[in-house]
């Protein structure tokens, strides 16, 4: 597998031929989703990088060393490293009622830096947006070649935003739809599941 532009423009010289067998980078993800009039209109992610490859994208981008990414930095990470996540499909895949349903790609980028951790947080917006009473929904950030190795934030993994209707609750649930899943262990989708509408 190619190596990612994103891990490319990190610097990080690492050989294509073994990023199938192990990963190269490490991501903690935290997801929400955002519902408005009833309806889950869009996902929002952030993903905190290992330290390693903050440490690499500070020493590329933070170019005045004042330990923040102002607008001009952050436009150029977005350009140069986050573009390059498109390859991945920005680690993110959404499923209703089991089967795949198309995001837009990533607005609002913005990228974060403390405590020597980036954090790239960005909204996928749906489609169509779905109504959770009807139908559940269920978002997996992974990486499928398991060359960015993701786990959901022990602490804080999933949240719902806006106004979700009465009875929903979120979950999490092994995600075994992934093809070519070289993972040693199934990634793990968090759920939306609310009362039916009658």
């Amino acid at each position: 597998m190619k190596a990612p532009a994103v891990l490319l423009a990190a610097g990080l010289a690492l050989a294509a031929s073994a990023a199938g067998s192990h990963p190269h980078v490490w991501v903690v993800a935290q997801s929400a989703y955002r519902i408005e009039g009833g309806r889950v209109v869009a996902v929002e992610l952030a993903l905190h990088f290992d330290e390693l490859l903050s440490a690499s994208l500070v020493a590329d981008y933070d170019r005045d060393r004042n330990g923040v990414f102002d607008p001009a930095e952050t436009a150029r990470l977005e350009r140069e490293t986050f573009a390059g996540l498109a390859e991945l499909d920005w680690l993110s895949r959404l499923r209703v009622d089991g089967r795949p349903v198309p995001l837009h790609p990533p607005s609002g980028f913005v990228a974060e830096l403390e405590g020597g951790v980036v954090t790239y947080r960005f909204v996928r917006r749906l489609a169509t947006p779905v109504d959770p009473r009807a139908a559940s929904l269920a978002l997996t950030v992974a990486d499928p070649s398991w060359y960015v190795d993701v786990v959901l934030d022990p602490e804080n993994p999933a949240r719902l935003l806006g106004e979700p209707p009465n009875g929903c609750e979120l979950g999490f649930a092994p995600d075994t739809s992934l093809a070519n899943l070289v993972t040693p262990v199934p990634p793990v989708a968090t759920t939306l599941v609310c009362r039916r509408s009658s």
